[in-house]
């Protein structure tokens, strides 16, 4: 097997896409963001024509139904009907079956269990809480001349002073956006401005005048927050928000998984973004983005985000916790940004198959660009030192190295363990800040 010629071998390091073997396999579905969802009028659509047979099936349906008061006369009409409308098929005999006995079946009764949640309540108290988002982008189309495109998603108010509220929703639902406007109660339309937003978190939040909403003679309330940490698989919850930008919504499920990690393909960024969430069964669409996940007590323990789409995939919707998203949420209101822990490093993904092609030490990171006067380059990191730790933690691939990053702060020493010329070293890095 060779080894690995640092010179020889730089460019096949130099792309930031990681290998890759080539798999005759389908492609594995990732979750994907919802929103905006791009706004249809089904009332364009030409009208479907009924066929004779659905009329006369419909009619017999119908002759049953309403004779179902008398089971003679319901039967007898429901027959006559179908003998009618329907050509008659020949009549066969059944062959005689060895060792066949009727069986009597006993009616089995079925308890309501009183334990189920009723959301009844919880929904009205929390609707008025809970935005339809609408939104405009400029689509460009290269010569031809660009077009207004709608789209729309959702939010919820989390806080208010003397001249706004404030609504949290995802980063992507208002991205790029030239008009915002928001609606409580899927008639009046308000304006709105986008005061803070951060793609690595993909979380949003819009300033809406106090005075606007009065004047329309909207209600609002403030939604309270839940503990996202207390919540448990099978704990049920219900998701509110503008489903396919139809207007206010809700669906019931559970938590299906909680302290999962995903990777999110977003088109506004390099590299893909890893988010840490909760995962429920209940129905999520497009337009449902930013909306909030309510537990049992009316409290808003997260936001949806995103879903995983694919052919026989069904109920995996994933939500950021509350828990998780709460101070971002402020530093977005009162400062319009949040401070991003900062290394100063590119890196690519050194797979197991990577590995064995080069004979390399270990799986990891491989550091292709090391940021001038950044924090690894004062700390000595150079280009192919290959990263394999992180503050104790193994780094075997990108999830991991993304998710070591998250957990820090900026200003936090960490000790970064790497490979370099096969020689294993530890180097301590203390880390800055960026802001989107």
């Amino acid at each position: 097997m060779s080894e690995f010629d640092y010179e020889k071998d730089i460019p096949a390091f130099e792309s930031h896409e990681p290998f890759q073997p080539v798999k005759n396999e389908p492609p594995t579905p990732h979750p994907v963001y919802m929103s905006p969802q791009h706004i249809y009028y089904p009332h364009n659509l030409p009208p479907k024509k009924k066929s004779n047979f659905a009329r006369y099936l419909a009619v017999a349906v119908l002759a049953i139904a309403v004779g179902g008061a008398s089971l003679g006369l319901g039967l007898g009409a429901g027959q006559a009907a179908m003998r009618h409308f329907l050509p008659e098929a020949p009549v066969e005999e059944a062959a005689p079956q060895a060792g066949f006995h009727s069986i009597a079946l006993e009616p089995m009764i079925v308890t309501i269990d009183p334990q189920i949640p009723d959301f009844t309540g919880v929904i009205a108290t929390v609707k008025d809480a809970v935005v339809s988002i609408n939104v405009t982008t400029t689509l460009e189309r290269g010569r031809l001349p660009a077009v207004e495109q709608p789209g729309a998603g959702s939010g919820f108010i989390f806080d208010q002073d003397d001249e706004y509220v404030y609504i949290a929703t995802n980063s992507h639902v208002v991205a790029n956006a030239t008009t915002i406007t928001i609606s409580l109660d899927d008639n009046e339309r308000v304006s709105a401005r986008t005061i803070g937003a951060d793609a690595e978190a993909d979380l949003a939040v819009l300033a809406v005048s106090r005075a606007a909403l009065e004047e329309k003679g909207v209600p609002y309330t403030v939604v309270s927050l839940g503990c996202s940490d207390s919540m448990r698989m099978g704990d049920s919850v219900v998701a509110i928000g503008n489903a396919m930008g139809a207007g206010q919504t809700a669906t019931k499920g559970i938590i299906s998984a909680v302290n999962l990690q995903i990777t999110v393909n977003d088109p506004n960024s390099r590299t893909p973004l890893v988010l840490d969430v909760l995962q429920t069964d209940a129905a999520v669409n497009q337009g449902n983005s930013g909306g909030p996940l309510i537990n049992q007590d009316g409290e808003v323990i997260g936001i949806v985000t995103a879903k995983l789409f694919g052919h026989g995939i069904e109920g995996m919707g994933y939500v950021l916790p509350i828990n998780d998203i709460h101070d971002l949420l402020i530093s977005l209101k009162e400062r319009g940004a949040v401070r991003h822990v900062f290394i100063g490093l590119g890196t690519n993904n050194v797979t197991e198959v990577v590995r064995e092609q080069f004979n390399l030490p270990a799986v990891g990171m491989l550091v292709v660009e090391v940021v001038p006067g950044g924090p690894a380059c004062n700390a000595g990191i150079v280009p192919f030192d290959l990263i394999v730790r992180f503050n104790g933690q193994t780094i075997s691939g990108f999830e991991d190295y993304s998710a070591a990053l998250a957990a820090s702060r900026p200003g936090d020493e960490v000790i970064i363990g790497v490979y370099r010329n096969r020689v294993f070293m530890e180097i301590p890095v203390v880390l800055g800040s960026w802001v989107q």
